[in-house]
């Protein structure tokens, strides 16, 4: 009887691997909402995030906030924020209109996971939205990288850079 109650209490602790598993889940799951809600930022859309248009999105405590800037306050850093600002005014004063694409295929690689440093990731991936100013309309196919450095319990992002892939990039 001893060694069935300790089966039944091994079952509900978590192993390294379904920890591991959570923290992976995890760090996908801010790097996507960080995507999405920066380009929401920056195009001014005020409203919360569909979960039929964008299943991916899993920080399910803020997707009915509808202002895009309060959801990023619910998991980045203020300071992060503070500094794409200015960007952000640029971008806004440009009057560039975005119909965002960016595939459904990413490669992500997670360092510090271990505890040992602090967690990063680095997720790779293509852009091939359609930017539109006055009468001109891009078709963009560019790759870029997202490298976000995490709070140890990965629950905020410390810091974030976006970044356009060059040839000597490899996938992450």
């Amino acid at each position: 009887m001893v060694f069935s109650s300790s089966r039944r209490r091994r079952r509900f602790e978590p192993n390294t691997d379904e920890h591991r598993e959570r923290q992976i889940e995890q760090v996908h799951a801010l790097l996507y909402a960080l995507l999405l809600d920066t380009v929401a930022w920056f195009l001014d859309m005020r409203q919360p995030v569909d979960e039929h248009l964008f299943p991916e999105y899993r920080l399910g405590s803020v997707a009915a906030l509808a202002d895009p800037r309060d959801r990023l306050n619910a998991y980045c850093n203020p300071r992060l924020l503070a500094a794409w600002e200015p960007v952000r005014r640029r971008w806004r004063g440009r009057d560039i209109r975005m119909k965002p694409d960016f595939g459904t295929t990413a490669t992500l690689r997670i360092e510090g996971l271990d505890g040992r440093g602090t967690p990063c990731a680095v997720a790779r991936f293509t852009d091939r939205s359609v930017l539109e100013q006055d009468s001109r309309r891009q078709y963009n196919s560019n790759e870029w990288v997202l490298t976000a450095w995490l709070r140890p319990d990965l629950e905020q992002i410390e810091n974030a850079t976006f970044r356009a892939a060059g040839d000597k990039d490899v996938a992450p």
